[in-house]
């Protein structure tokens, strides 16, 4: 396929990393700790995008202010002492980057995750300067599957939603994108080609190598 896209925008968690099974881990922990029950891989309560609205589907009431914060970060650093020292970028990601920056390609990190996530994340991958813009769960009002943060990424970026594409790896991700009127080539680490078509997604890989291969 040609490559007419003049931004590319990155979920992250899924996407240029796969966290998903530490993610589970340290949301199991949270809800033992917090409710005395843990939770499955796959629960429906895990479904919302920002870690806050998780934290009050499992609690099973709504928490505000300092109670909230207190326990948003309780299961962050849940996730940061599962993953510490265990985090790899998805194959191909590191070639692609170099792909893209050889192109004046400006690439960008949209994700439902909150800073403190990002931070850490991009720490332990070593790409706290990879991205020529990153947006978080603080940075818009609502995040996926509202299309809000892409199009407040192709507003920053100075890019046409239309000249741009998003990389993500869940039907919400997916959705938020197409709702933004982006392309999105969906990553396959937690959907299947079926739910990411169903989604809106107009392509699928399993990784960046093979997408590599897609668009040379």
């Amino acid at each position: 396929m040609e490559f007419p896209f003049k931004a590319v925008l990155f979920d992250m968690d899924g996407t240029i990393t796969d966290t998903t099974r530490l993610h589970d881990a340290a949301w199991d922990e949270f809800a033992r700790a917090h409710t005395g029950q843990g939770v499955n891989p796959g629960d429906p309560r895990l479904v919302p995008g920002r870690t806050i609205d998780v934290v009050r589907a499992i609690l099973g009431r709504p928490v505000q202010g300092a109670e909230a914060k207190k326990l948003h970060d309780d299961k962050e650093q849940r996730f940061h002492t599962l993953a510490r020292g265990k985090l790899t970028t998805l194959p191909g990601f590191a070639r692609y980057r170099r792909w893209l920056r050889m192109r004046h390609i400006p690439v960008a990190l949209v994700t439902n995750a909150p800073r403190i996530n990002i931070d850490f994340t991009l720490y332990e991958l070593q790409l706290e300067y990879d991205f020529d813009l990153i947006l978080g769960a603080e940075d818009t009002e609502r995040g996926k599957p509202h299309p809000d943060p892409f199009l407040e990424a192709c507003k920053r970026l100075k890019v046409a939603p239309q000249d741009t594409l998003v990389h993500e790896d869940s039907a919400l991700g997916i959705a938020a994108g197409v709702a933004a009127g982006c392309k999105v080539a969906a990553i396959l680490t937690g959907i299947s080609p079926a739910a990411a078509r169903s989604a809106g997604a107009k392509w699928s890989t399993d990784n960046f190598e093979q997408w590599l291969a897609q668009i040379n």
